[in-house]
């Protein structure tokens, strides 16, 4: 009777250790799918950002840097998860980098962190500075005339015309903008041509003072 019990006790331990071992290798099998896919879709995650960061590149004619992965002589001594999960990290501020790289460079190319009525003030500010200078230039050299007020009009009505044009080049974005499809999309150029007339009003009016009345 000694003999059986001790047979059935061997073969009860041996079917529980059947059973630790069968289920240990479904943990082992769940927690190596759940790797696959962790590295399956950090893979796709990692094509998608090469693309779009080997696109900026060629957006900004850069050449695109050497992104082969350099040898870690530590790798396959960590854990997998929390190698995925720093790579994760890594990514994630590599993506935020790019993008926050293409915002800079889709900025106006004149003063680009300036508001653009700023930008407008100056641009058009200069045009009208050097029309200004360009007529007290021709009133000391004639002396004025029934010419003046031709000269007094005509001109900064061109220097605004040509302030217009000034505008929309330095508003305009350094980089184009492209949508999902590759189309190129027109950017929204802001100008405000009431202050070139403003400014040319202005100077009409200070030609003026200084030609009929200084």
């Amino acid at each position: 009777m000694s003999a059986l019990h001790a047979y059935n006790d061997l073969v009860h331990e041996l079917a529980q250790l059947d059973a630790d071992t069968a289920a240990a290798a479904e943990r082992d099998r769940r927690r190596f799918a759940r790797r696959r896919q962790a590295l399956e879709s950090l893979r796709a995650d990692l094509e998608e950002e090469v693309a779009s960061l080997a696109e900026g590149c060629a957006a900004l004619r850069r050449p695109v840097p050497d992104l082969a992965p350099v040898p870690d002589p530590a790798a396959g001594t960590g854990d997998v998860d929390a190698v995925v999960r720093d790579a994760r990290v890594r990514l994630r501020e590599a993506g935020d980098a790019r993008l926050a790289s293409m915002r800079a460079a889709q900025r106006p190319t004149f003063l680009p962190r300036a508001h653009h009525v700023l930008r407008e003030l100056i641009v058009y500010g200069g045009v009208m500075v050097v029309c200004f200078l360009g007529q007290l230039i021709w009133l000391r050299a004639t002396g004025g005339g029934e010419s003046s007020w031709w000269v007094a009009f005509l001109p900064p009505v061109m220097a605004a015309l040509v302030g217009y044009v000034l505008v929309g080049s330095a508003n305009k974005p350094r980089m184009p903008m492209y949508d999902r499809a590759g189309r190129p999309i027109k950017p929204v150029v802001p100008h405000n041509p009431r202050l070139g007339v403003t400014l040319a009003v202005v100077t009409m009016a200070l030609f003026a003072y200084v030609a009929f009345f200084a």
